[in-house]
């Protein structure tokens, strides 16, 4: 006869296993602090300490759900939910995603279009066609954002949404869009890769569309290295765009229970940002006042002390009150003098640089959106032109954004860095006057 078994009252047969190091351990940790660029002799230092301290260390749990401890992504999620003014809030792992999982959850699909600005990120455009749907490329204006009356022509009845794009840290025309969204009775999407910390008209930008889209790479305002964030006030949008990121786990209410309505329940992918990511991106947002305000206070004071000949002028802004200020755009008169004085410029220590030339590939600029222009399809299906009849798809060419080439290669960025001190800002405004009195 066999030992009693312990569900029967018996001993176990496994009394403890363990202690065992967490998954991630000590390794891990070294690898990441070379990251940071510590003397050596610190570097060798803080190494000794987490060595001889690696028995009483246990590792972190890089998952954001099922974690036994706090969640750093949760945590950012409602830190971000706070900044913008938005009562929900999506961490994923890129902007990119963030906008497929926005327009996944507006319902965007076969046939729709989405109309996006000739000047943005071409993650804007790529987007809409990874839903399956057309971009429409709409001009900019002198503000270098959507040009309102542009996209006004360019609405169809197979139109499901407007995706504004926050370029350079300046607030879009937000009260002529939301305008033209609600006539049309269309969503507006707020792609924030930019500007995040920007408002206009004392609203945070991501609060004032239907969906903000945020990005959080390390070229950016805030970042995380990668990551990203959604911010609606749509409880339902919040929820298809959580399934939609995490797989269409269903984090609804009641998860397991049947769809409260149509539209809940579909299969979606993984855009789930991590523990590390989430880590990083709290520390950023707990910033964010301070980084704004330093990118603001040298963006006007560069701003401010300008003296501008005739016939050059800045890129208009929206909002003054509300720009992140990233960049300052000065346009001049015509290309060769752009040119001349971009590289003059640059010779006095100004960070300067153009932004459009026919013949250097930038990503920004729709005219290389080969993949958009020639239509082009990854699998055989021909998806998404494929779901248009050709007669109804878009004429695109590299010329059907005039407004938007004139600006663009005729413009001037000035780079700001938040950290600009008093002198750092009257140097560099000494330097654009000293070019342009001489333009």
């Amino acid at each position: 006869m066999g030992k009693q078994l312990a569900i029967e009252g018996g001993p176990k047969a496994v009394k403890q296993t363990g202690a065992y190091p967490t998954k991630i351990h000590v390794d891990e940790l070294l690898e990441l602090l070379d990251l940071w660029e510590f003397p050596a002799a610190t570097r060798k230092t803080i190494e000794t300490t987490i060595r001889k301290a690696s028995n009483e260390i246990k590792g972190p749990h890089l998952f954001r759900y099922y974690n036994p401890r706090p969640s750093k992504v949760e945590a950012a999620e409602k830190a971000f939910s706070k900044f913008i003014g938005a009562p929900y809030c999506l961490a994923v792992n890129s902007c990119t995603s963030a906008l497929i999982a926005a327009m996944r959850a507006l319902g965007i699909g076969m046939g729709d279009e989405v109309i996006v600005p000739a000047y943005t990120f071409f993650a804007t455009a790529a987007a809409v066609g990874a839903c399956n749907a057309i971009p429409v490329i709409a001009d900019v204006d002198d503000t270098l954002t959507l040009d309102p009356k542009d996209v006004a022509r360019r609405i169809t009845p197979r139109t499901k949404a407007i995706a504004v794009v926050h370029m350079l840290g300046l607030p879009a025309q937000m009260a002529e869009l939301k305008a033209l969204a609600d006539k049309h009775k269309i969503a507006l999407i707020e792609d924030v890769a930019q500007a995040a910390g920007g408002s206009y008209r004392g609203k945070m930008l991501g609060s004032i569309g239907t969906i903000g889209c945020f990005s959080f790479d390390y070229y950016k305002v805030l970042n995380s290295g990668e990551g990203g964030f959604i911010t609606t006030s749509n409880e339902w949008l919040h929820t298809r765009a959580q399934s939609w990121h995490d797989c269409a786990a269903c984090w609804r209410p009641n998860r397991y229970a049947a769809e409260r309505r149509e539209g809940e329940l579909f299969c979606g992918e993984n855009y789930r940002m991590s523990e590390l990511q989430g880590a990083v991106a709290l520390a950023q947002i707990r910033k964010a006042s301070t980084i704004v305000r330093g990118y603001r206070t040298a963006f006007r004071r560069i701003m401010n002390a300008l003296d501008l000949p005739g016939g050059i002028k800045l890129q208009r802004l929206s909002d003054p009150e509300g720009v992140v200020g990233t960049n300052l755009v000065i346009f001049m008169p015509d290309v060769e003098k752009t040119k001349w004085a971009t590289k003059a410029m640059a010779a006095e220590g100004v960070s300067a640089g153009g932004i459009y030339d026919a013949k250097i590939k930038n990503w920004h600029i729709y005219t290389h959106w080969d993949h958009v222009l020639g239509q082009k399809a990854v699998a055989p299906d021909g998806l998404p032109w494929s779901g248009v009849k050709p007669s109804e798809r878009p004429a695109y060419a590299k010329d059907m954004c005039p407004q938007t080439l004139d600006y663009l290669s005729r413009s001037i960025m000035i780079s700001i860095n938040e950290h600009f001190s008093a002198a750092d800002c009257r140097a560099i405004a000494e330097g654009i006057n000293k070019v342009l009195a001489k333009t």
